[in-house]
């Protein structure tokens, strides 16, 4: 129970950061965000349930360093969820501003591959800098695979497309325009990374940890917005991951 109330807090939060943004938008565009709490909240309960009721684990979590763990069956639940969302949806929220597209906005390669060099480099260099463990290929497979295909799908996708109806892209950073859709979502990632209750309900929070996850999460987005596509976030995401922990095994 108190994982669910740490998801729950988390996704007011940002409901109640965009009405202090634009009240008046955000009550005619209510109906987005309570969209916006279910997705942001059901993905996460696929963690939860995964972990409670082991019969709903189509793949049995992998344990790493004896305290990673490496949630298969709960990313193959997001990623159909996300899928399978399109549907419902439909009307409110298009794949192309989900990101769902394979072409790419004018000019926007040399920008994209300039990030993935970028985020190569940043996470060997943690990698390297990190203490080491033992070699571990499953870990990695998952790493290379699953956090940047559910992730970006659900944040950079859904979460991001949906804030943007709201807020509309007013700032500008490295030449791409973004808004407080960018800003919001990064927030609740590194939240969800970071945030959680305690059994007896207190606030737990690793700032290091928000901060870090909540930047990659900016970045990420800020591709996707130069991109127009969730194809290079998600390459950005899986080298990140999987970089940073190969450098540690090896």
């Amino acid at each position: 129970m108190n994982e669910l109330l740490g998801y729950l807090l988390i996704f007011t939060f940002i409901i109640i950061c965009s009405f202090i943004i634009d009240y008046k938008k955000s009550i005619k565009f209510r109906y987005v965000l309570l969209i916006f709490l279910l997705i942001g909240f059901i993905d996460c309960l696929f963690y939860s349930i995964t972990m409670a009721f082991p019969n709903t684990q189509i793949i049995k979590p992998h344990i790493w360093n004896d305290n990673l763990y490496f949630n298969w069956s709960a990313k193959i639940y997001s990623i159909i969820f996300a899928l399978i969302l399109l549907i419902p949806v439909k009307n409110i929220i298009v794949p192309d501003e989900i990101g769902l597209r394979i072409k790419q906005n004018k000019s926007s390669l040399k920008f994209s591959l300039i990030f993935l060099i970028f985020f190569f480099v940043v996470a060997s260099i943690i990698g390297i800098l990190s203490s080491k463990s033992s070699f571990n290929t499953e870990a990695l497979l998952f790493l290379a695979i699953m956090p940047g295909l559910s992730e970006e799908l659900i944040y950079r996708g859904y979460l991001l497309g949906l804030l943007n109806k709201i807020h509309p892209r007013r700032f500008k950073l490295l030449g791409i325009y973004f808004g407080w859709g960018t800003i919001l979502t990064s927030i609740a990632f590194g939240l969800l990374h970071g945030f959680q209750l305690s059994d007896n309900y207190q606030l737990l929070l690793d700032l290091f940890i928000v901060l870090s996850t909540g930047i990659y999460g900016f970045f990420y987005a800020l591709i996707r917005e130069r991109s127009g596509s969730l194809i290079f976030p998600v390459i950005a995401h899986s080298i990140a991951d999987f970089f940073n922990f190969f450098f540690r095994m090896v």
